[in-house]
């Protein structure tokens, strides 16, 4: 009975001493608190948004020591830009509350779904320093009162229009997701948002300002947001700009990990995923053909034409190539090539080759060839074999030393393979002799019992059959506008402008 008292004191003990021990450690090992010394304090901060014009910050801060001096705001926008505005102190005092108007006009403009983080820094007359704790918001037009619905990834919002209209949208939205993912091989990983305008005014007041006045949507795909102007449910933008703007948002997160796709590739996708296109663009395309004038595909690497008719000719016959590559390799290649964008370890000529067997020249004239158009190959460089199929060329020329030297390298690693061998097997001997020269020894000075109780005792050194070091890990590695112009002659205002913070490895030409 009293063995048992004990034992359990002892258990109790031992339980008393892990919990001090990690009440201490959870001490020792948490993060500090800000130190109490600290003598400012503030109070309430706030941010009030006037889109498209400007955000109001306002502070208000105490200090029990001295008074407070010196104030700063520091910014930090979506792209990690950080903008750090010291904030006038007209008299200093223990108690105060600042104003800060950000302007968002001109180049200081930022798109709706922009996300801000900001926090306040405040010097008293004696030194202290206080860094306030961060606040995030994201800006939204504050013009509207804005509906939402959502789906899986998808946030859709719209404003002066009923339950049934943002239903209607939803679904469209949805179905038109759906096949986009289908066509590019690959789902949406990050949510997204659509903003639905009901006009054209309201909508290009939302836009920055050097936009062109015919753009009738647009993606910022390095935001994940999309905005379209949607006047009713039986306007053509539901099945030509939604689809065409979601399909950036769909591929630029498919491939943000890789170095650069192309515009003509990229706009491509997106007329190719519209339910609706206009006759205007198949014309264009069929006058180009006649005429032979087909725009280079390197001309369209970086951006489209600043001219009307180029542009919308861009537009129509990077349709009509990528129509051509997923009627010529199909869905499943084409899947490929999109997985292979994301690669940061290699461009999109090496893409292609890999995907499709072929490069962009190669691609280009292929195309050309199937629309009767002329060559851009002549017969000489369209006869190689594609990039992905070409045999490796032989690095070095045969050596008639060859056999020889190998045969040297041969001995070199034997030998002493050998050596090293016989000398291990030498050692392990030499260890066995000792072994039983002891043995015997312990059989004349010990027992026979005591003898091969010896023999029983396990071995308590390293254990080689499991591996001590863990696996090793993956790492994980981490646009230029591209925009529609009317078609000559049509009234109706369509475009797309995106965005995107991806840069290729070269330099992008400004515009």
């Amino acid at each position: 009975m009293v063995s048992r008292c004990s034992r359990g004191c002892r258990i109790l003990l031992v339980c008393f001493s892990l919990c001090v021990i990690s009440l201490l450690a959870s001490f020792a090992f948490s993060p500090p608190a800000q130190a109490a010394s600290d003598p400012i304090t503030i109070t309430t901060q706030t941010s009030t948004i006037t889109f498209p014009k400007s955000i109001d910050f306002q502070v208000s801060a105490n200090d029990s020591n001295s008074p407070i001096v010196q104030a700063n705001i520091v910014l930090i926008v979506a792209d990690g830009n950080q903008q750090q505005q010291a904030v006038t102190v007209n008299a200093p005092a223990t108690s105060m509350t600042l104003h800060w108007n950000k302007d968002m006009t001109g180049d200081q403009f930022e798109p709706v779904g922009t996300p801000i983080t900001y926090y306040w820094v405040f010097r008293d007359q004696i030194g202290n320093t206080h860094v306030g704790t961060r606040q995030t918001f994201s800006l939204i037009d504050t013009r509207f009162n804005w509906q939402q619905l959502s789906q899986n990834k998808l946030q859709l919002h719209w404003y002066n229009q009923s339950d049934t209209f943002g239903q209607d949208m939803l679904q469209e939205a949805s179905k038109d997701l759906a096949s986009i993912s289908v066509n590019l091989g690959g789902k949406l990983r990050h949510p997204i948002d659509l903003w639905i305008y009901q006009n054209t005014n309201d909508f290009h007041s939302s836009l920055p300002p050097d936009t062109r006045e015919w753009v009738g949507g647009i993606a910022f795909p390095s935001l994940s947001q999309a905005s379209l102007v949607v006047e009713s449910l039986n306007s053509d933008t539901i099945n030509r700009d939604m689809p065409h703007e979601m399909t950036h948002l769909v591929f630029h997160q498919l491939t943000e990990q890789g170095i650069y796709a192309p515009i003509w590739f990229d706009e491509g996708l997106a007329v190719y995923n519209q339910v609706y296109h206009e006759p205007m663009m198949t014309l264009s395309l069929k006058q180009a053909l006649k005429s032979h004038s087909l725009l280079p595909l390197n001309d369209l690497t970086f951006q489209f034409p600043a001219d009307a008719n180029k542009a919308y000719l861009a537009y129509a016959q990077s349709w009509n190539l990528v129509d051509y590559m997923y009627k010529t390799f199909g869905k499943q290649k084409m899947a490929a090539l999109v997985q292979n964008i994301n690669t940061p370890k290699s461009n999109f000529n090496q893409d292609l080759a890999k995907a499709l067997g072929v490069d962009q020249a190669h691609l280009e004239n292929q195309w050309h060839l199937a629309l009767d158009q002329p060559a851009t190959l002549n017969e000489a460089a369209a006869k190689p074999t594609p990039l992905s199929v070409q045999q490796p060329q032989p690095l070095l020329q045969a050596d008639p030393n060859t056999p020889l030297l190998l045969g040297l390298g041969l001995l070199l690693i034997i030998l002493p393979s050998l050596g090293i061998g016989s000398l291990v097997v030498y050692q392990r001997r030499s260890r066995a002799k000792a072994a039983q020269a002891r043995q015997a020894q312990q059989v004349i000075h010990y027992s026979p019992s005591s003898y091969y109780a010896s023999l029983q005792t396990p071995y308590t050194g390293p254990d080689y059959r499991r591996p001590s070091y863990p696996p090793p890990s993956q790492q994980q590695t981490s646009g230029e506008p591209g925009r529609t112009p009317p078609p000559p002659g049509n009234t109706w205002q369509r475009s797309e402008q995106r965005y995107s913070n991806r840069q290729p490895d070269w330099q992008v030409p400004q515009e």
